[in-house]
C-alpha cells in the first residue's frame, strides 16, 4: 500500500511539473498538485534521500526548464500586440465571444490590436500561449517595440515594458441577445504596461472596477 502511494505521488508529481512548465497559467492547478503529491511522497516507505530528491528535483529544474521550453516555442511565429501609445495599466483579452471580432492579419501575422479602454473582445478560442511581439502604436501609426518582462522587479528599471498577468473567468453573466438568455461566463487573459510614470494599481479595488468594466463592454458586445 506504502509503495503505491509512492508511485502515486510520483505520477501527481511529474503531471504538475509539466503542466507548470508548457503554461505558467496552470500553476494554480500545477502547484495544489504538486503539493499533493508532496505529502503522498513523505507518506511513503521510502528512505528519506529518495523522498527529498523526489521532490526537490523537479523544483531545482522549474526554472531551467521552462526557459528551455520557451526558447523551443520561440521558434514559432509570435502573435503581435499593438497598444496605444500613451497607454498605461491592464490589458484584457476576452475569448470565445460569438460578437468579438477575429485575429487581424498583418504581413501573415496574427495581430491583437487593443482600443484605448484596454479591453480586447475576440471571437476566438481561449489562448494559453505566452508567444508575442509587443508594439507601442502612435497616432501616425508608427510601431516602438517594447520588452516582456519576468520578474515584477524590473518593471520601473525596463519601462516601457510588458508584464503577462494571469488568465480566469467572471462568472454569472447573462448571455444576451438570445430567446433563451443563460449564464455564461467570461474568459480572459491579463497583460499590464509599464509606461512612462505608470502607478501600479493591482489593489482589490482596482481589479473589481476593472472586472466591472469588462462585464459591462461585454454585455453591450453581446446585445449587438
Amino acid at each position: 500500500m506504502k509503495q503505491t502511494v509512492f508511485y502515486i505521488g510520483l505520477t501527481l508529481i511529474a503531471i504538475s511539473f509539466i503542466a507548470c512548465v508548457v503554461s505558467f497559467y496552470l500553476l494554480v492547478l500545477g502547484l495544489p498538485t504538486f503539493l499533493v503529491g508532496v505529502i503522498l511522497i513523505f507518506l511513503s516507505k521510502q528512505n528519506i534521500k529518495t523522498k527529498l530528491l523526489t521532490t526537490l528535483i523537479p523544483l531545482i529544474l522549474y526554472v531551467p526548464s521552462t526557459f528551455l521550453f520557451l526558447y523551443a516555442y520561440n521558434y514559432s511565429t509570435p502573435k503581435t500586440i499593438l497598444i496605444p501609445n500613451n497607454f498605461e495599466g491592464n490589458l484584457r483579452v476576452v475569448y470565445e465571444e460569438n460578437c468579438g471580432r477575429n485575429y487581424d492579419k498583418t504581413d501573415g501575422v496574427k495581430t491583437l490590436t487593443f482600443p484605448d479602454n484596454g479591453i480586447l473582445i475576440l471571437n476566438e478560442d481561449f489562448d494559453r500561449h505566452v508567444n508575442y511581439n509587443y508594439y507601442l502604436v502612435d497616432e501616425l501609426g508608427n510601431r516602438t517595440k517594447i520588452s516582456q518582462i519576468l520578474d515584477f522587479k524590473d518593471r520601473i528599471q525596463k519601462r516601457p515594458c510588458v508584464l503577462v498577468g494571469g488568465s480566469g473567468t467572471i462568472g454569472q453573466t447573462i448571455e444576451a441577445n438570445s430567446t433563451n438568455p443563460e449564464e455564461k461566463d467570461i474568459t480572459y487573459s491579463d497583460f499590464y504596461i509599464y509606461n512612462k510614470d505608470t502607478v501600479d494599481k493591482n489593489d482589490f479595488k482596482s481589479k473589481q472596477k476593472f472586472d466591472s468594466l469588462t462585464t459591462a463592454i461585454v454585455n453591450q458586445c453581446r446585445q449587438k
